[in-house]
């Protein structure tokens, strides 16, 4: 399928711009990128939030004991 976007020449611009100096092969693989990261945002947020929610109350027992700030204290800057 093919579709046609009128841009304002200085939109236009300055996304071409920024897809070459990100690496985008052309402002097509820019553009499919952005419709893709629109289109799945909010599935990855939700799995995030059930993620952090099913786990909060397990890790933050694990993350209160000696066991723990031991395992990571030499990751701790030493003044």
């Amino acid at each position: 399928m093919q579709i046609s976007l009128k841009l304002s020449d200085q939109l236009l611009t300055t996304a071409q711009t920024y897809a070459e100096k990100h690496g985008y092969g052309n402002l097509q693989d820019f553009i499919r990128e952005l419709i893709r990261e629109k289109l799945f945002e909010n599935e990855e947020i939700l799995s995030g939030f059930q993620t952090y929610a099913a786990s909060e109350k397990s890790l933050g027992r694990a993350w209160l004991s000696k066991e723990e700030d031991d395992a990571w204290a030499h990751l701790q800057e030493k003044t």
